[in-house]
């Protein structure tokens, strides 16, 4: 019988997508299986010492050291002699990371895993690379296809110099107004909301690469202070409902989404573990009763830092990892002395306190990921490919676009868009919590390089009267008045500490000059509580540091007083019973 052709070439496409689906699937198997191969023959070789030290890991600085600098010759030592697991490494620029991580790959034995903090990207922690705005950005845009885009981009950097692993997504929810403990590093308060953007977050970076962890176990969101004596922990009072609905169910979606890791925090919940006061980080029916039998989490478990003061007060510097890892966990972080918590838990070991097939087990774990990564095989960056890859023109202008998206206006009685606005007859004051705040420079220097004639104060924690009295005449010649707060949430206390004085001072220009006076919160939603007479007020997410990034809002400012920037921004969590989550004007 004779095909048509067009019929005969559709056959052969199907075969030969067909085959190649067979192919891959095959080539996947044998990698696999490889990985598996390498990790147990790894193991196999180990004392008992080597394998408890892959299971710590050691804080490193990416800053520039040289070759006899003390501090590299002690990373070089954990490395090599005592062959620590993994690293994680704060601060430096990308070539400095870079050879850093090289130097210390090439001096071990076994593939080291290098992890650090990427809530903000790769930015937060490595000058010159890409810093986005915090994770209620993302949320307040609603668009996954933003977060997935940005994970890419936070993924490639990190690879790029070494990287392996990011402690995030945070999957602590923020449901109280009242409580804003993790402020911008939250979602927010929209479990649903929050599980999306986690999926995509886990997606962009798993594409890439790159292991992600979920933290901070059990939530930081909605803890409270123990009331007890110190060394006390945090606590989440809530029934096992309550934390299914919310907390857990946040985790939950998080191991669905793909999260290679679960992070533990300090926080004890005495209402499903008997009253017991101990925190996830010591506690097995949280670590093995919740997370491996509740949520049914097959990865691995790390506690979060373990030098801690009030941690080390109540349980010693070298136990902590020893109760950590029989609560269950598979790896401890950044313990006080990693080569004494070494010899602390291998001597746990040999007292019959943890069995070594648990550390084996953990260990395999660890090993397997490092495996699956090609760290056998390739465990060097090249330093000559950074430059292209990390902080380029293309990358920034997606934090910048993220910025953009995200600001959200709150109020407005008809202000915004300025119908006339004159530099020269406009009045910027910024309201900084602390005496000194450096971005307060980069923000009147961004605005003094867009508007001519504008004239700049700032309010600080000590002023002089004559100062008070400078500013109060030149809002009186004004025709409009610009607030810039730089104003951070105080996590167990005020959500929107403004100092009493500067709040008559505010309340009497918007007396002043109603219709005439326009605010924006850099990271601090909240401040809007305290602003009842104010005409219009946006908010950015972006409080520096773990809690986004803050300056590349005071573009999107400008961008709003030229009328060059419409806010579409929703809140991604609830303010007040009249800013709920969702709210959100535009114009």
């Amino acid at each position: 019988m004779h095909l048509p052709s067009t019929h005969y070439r559709s056959i052969i496409s199907i075969m030969v997508c067909f085959f190649l689906l067979l192919a891959a699937c095959d080539s996947e198997e044998r990698t696999e299986n490889e990985a598996d191969a390498w990790a147990r023959a790894t193991l196999a070789a180990l004392t008992l010492e080597k394998k408890v030290a892959q299971l710590v890991c050691v804080e490193i600085s990416g800053n520039y050291v040289s070759d006899d600098d003390p501090k590299l010759k002690n990373w070089i030592s954990l490395a090599k002699e005592h062959g620590i697991g993994g690293f994680v490494m704060y601060g430096g620029t990308p070539h400095s990371v870079g050879r850093l991580l090289n130097q210390l790959q090439q001096a071990a034995e076994i593939p080291i895993l290098i992890s650090t903090d990427f809530e903000g990207g790769a930015g937060q922690q490595v000058t010159g690379a890409s810093e986005f705005p915090s994770n209620m950005a993302f949320a307040s845009t609603r668009d996954e296809d933003l977060m997935y885009r940005a994970a890419k981009v936070m993924a490639e950097e990190g690879k790029a110099m070494g990287i392996h692993l990011t402690y995030t997504p945070v999957s602590d929810l923020s449901l109280t107004p009242d409580n804003p403990q993790e402020s911008g590093r939250s979602f927010g308060g929209d479990v649903d909301l929050m599980g999306k953007m986690v999926k995509a977050y886990v997606k962009g970076f798993k594409e890439v690469g790159m292991l992600t962890t979920a933290k901070h176990f059990p939530g930081r969101g909605d803890m409270k202070a123990s009331g007890t004596a110190y060394p006390s922990f945090t606590t989440l009072n809530k029934t096992m409902s309550q934390l299914d609905s919310n907390e857990f169910r946040a985790f939950r979606n998080s191991i669905e989404a793909g999260v290679d890791f679960i992070m533990t925090e300090h926080i004890a919940i005495p209402s499903i573990t008997g009253g017991s006061d101990l925190p996830a980080s010591v506690e097995p029916r949280l670590v093995r009763g919740v997370i491996r039998e509740r949520l049914k989490f097959e990865g691995i478990i790390t506690s979060d830092d373990l030098w801690y003061d009030h941690v080390i007060a109540k349980f010693g510097k070298e136990d902590i990892a020893v109760k950590a890892l029989e609560a269950g966990h598979d790896l401890v972080l950044k313990p006080k002395d990693p080569v004494a918590a070494i010899a602390a838990i291998t001597e746990a070991v040999k007292q019959g306190r943890i069995s070594e097939e648990q550390i084996d087990q953990s260990a395999y774990k660890l090993l397997l990921k490092k495996a699956q990564l090609g760290l056998p095989k390739n465990r060097l960056v090249n330093i000559d490919r950074i430059s292209s890859i990390v902080g380029t023109a293309e990358k920034k202008a997606l934090v910048e676009e993220v910025a953009d998206r995200s600001v959200t206006l709150l109020r407005n009685d008809g202000v915004l868009p300025l119908k006339k606005f004159d530099p020269a007859r406009t009045v910027h004051i910024v309201i900084q919590k602390d005496e000194e705040h450096p971005n307060a420079r980069l923000l009147i220097r961004e605005f003094t390089e867009n508007f001519a004639g504008m004239r700049h104060f700032t309010l600080r924690p000590s002023l002089a009267p004559a100062y008070l009295a400078e500013i109060r005449k030149a809002v009186s010649a004004a025709d409009l008045v610009v607030l810039s707060f730089l104003v951070q949430r105080d996590r167990h206390g005020d959500p929107a500490p403004i100092r009493s004085e500067d709040l008559v001072l505010i309340h009497a220009i918007c007396a002043q000059k109603p219709g005439h006076v326009i605010a924006m919160s850099f990271g601090n939603p909240h401040l809007i509580r305290k602003m009842e007479n104010i005409s219009a007020f946006l908010v950015g997410y972006g409080e520096g540091g773990f809690y986004g990034n803050q300056p590349v809002y005071f573009r999107s400012w400008v961008k709003i007083l030229k009328g060059e920037l419409k806010p579409n921004g929703k809140l991604p969590l609830k303010i007040s019973e009249a800013l709920p989550i969702g709210f959100g004007l535009t114009y």
